[in-house]
């Protein structure tokens, strides 16, 4: 009988993925090479390894002990997924994956479920890895920048306020056309309003 190798199936109902060991030997009487294959356990979806299935006892048992409790439709990467595009609508994706794999490395995942499951590369994970055991917790939830993206009128802000307070601007919109045409940014009556706070007059 030749050694024994570790083969997987997938139910296609469930999603689940099984794994057998399979070992195969010659047939005299059919004159054919066979099978005989092992129950070993399901494959997690977290961490890749095999769980030991339990006999037909335990398994009753656990039955019983579920009974009435709601089951899961999702696998594990559609609820992460699910759960991401929630965060997305709070967060940007940066510190949204971030959070995602802070979660994922104190569940105790190994390093390659971590960047699979938080679609961060492995020098983001091993940053946040080396982050966590320094207790650097706060800043982690932190993007440089703000994570959002930068103002229009960054570059320009201190020129166009000095414009402002030389100038004889009577209206909003006097001072949008007086941007517009001279660097070429539309800018909007809330964003007015801030850079007239900023004048010597304070508007």
């Amino acid at each position: 009988m030749g050694k024994p190798k570790v083969v997987y199936q997938k139910n296609k109902k469930s999603g689940v993925i099984y794994a057998y060991e399979n070992r195969c030997y010659w047939d005299p009487e059919k004159k054919q090479s066979r099978a005989n294959r092992k129950l070993l356990g399901k494959v997690d979806s977290l961490t890749g390894k095999i769980v030991p299935t339990r006999g037909r006892k335990a398994k009753k048992e656990t039955i019983e002990q579920t009974a009435g409790k709601p089951i899961c439709p999702f696998d594990t990467e559609q609820i992460i997924d699910k759960v991401l595009i929630f965060l997305r609508l709070f967060i940007c994706e940066t510190l949204a994956k971030r959070v995602m794999g802070i979660v994922l490395i104190a569940a105790g995942l190994p390093d390659n479920r971590v960047i699979e499951l938080s679609r961060l590369c492995d020098k983001s994970v091993g940053t946040l890895k080396t982050r966590l055991n320094n207790e650097e917790l706060d800043s982690m939830f932190q993007v440089a920048g703000g994570g959002g993206r930068k103002r229009k009128l960054a570059d320009f802000e201190g020129a166009i306020v000095e414009e402002i307070n030389n100038g004889a601007f009577h209206s909003h919109q006097q001072i949008a056309d007086m941007i517009h045409e001279k660097y070429g940014i539309k800018v909007s009556q809330p964003v007015i309003s801030r850079l007239l706070k900023k004048t010597a007059s304070g508007g």
